[in-house]
């Protein structure tokens, strides 16, 4: 009987542990928590809102663009060479080319000119990115090439006036 009785408390034991937490009320620091969660999930509401109202309005510029071919291709074009101090900025639409030089003293920066003769046949047209440059293996050499017609210029950029040149490619 004792053993009956031992048994039954036992197995009752941890309903009884239940009821209690069930009927007690939330502690104050479990209804802080409480709060914190709900300030928490409103302020991310708040952010994914404004996130959904950027990408709403990027697609809409996305969109201008596509129709507007002339916005998508840049007049000016920078093209780095292996010299790190060195790029070569090519006027898309004319043809032109400048050697740039940068440095953290500004008095060694500066733009040279390799090509001032205008080589597009419609420069005045608008026709924006006809002209692209292309590396050679030569770290000074490059290839430019009129993408309306096929042309094609040998570029090599240098240090020396001698050294910067630029020839039609027949």
């Amino acid at each position: 009987m004792k053993h009956t009785f031992l048994f039954l408390i036992l197995i009752l034991l941890p309903f009884a542990g239940i009821a209690q937490t069930a009927e007690n009320p939330p502690s104050e620091t479990v209804r802080n928590q409480e709060e914190k969660i709900v300030a928490l999930l409103a302020k991310i509401d708040t952010l994914m809102a404004i996130n959904n109202e950027l990408l709403t309005y990027l697609e809409i510029n996305t969109d201008l663009i596509d129709e507007n071919t002339s916005l998508l291709n840049e007049r000016y074009k920078l093209y780095p060479t292996e010299n790190i101090y060195t790029l070569l900025q090519l006027d898309t639409q004319t043809g032109r080319i400048e050697q740039v030089q940068w440095s953290l003293d500004a008095d060694n920066e500066g733009s040279v000119t390799i090509n001032d003769e205008v080589l597009s046949h419609d420069f005045l047209s608008d026709v924006p990115s006809s002209f692209e440059l292309y590396p050679t293996k030569n770290m000074y050499q490059f290839i430019l090439i009129d993408k309306t017609d096929g042309r094609k210029w040998h570029v090599q950029w240098g240090m020396s006036d001698k050294e910067r040149w630029i020839r039609e490619i027949y």
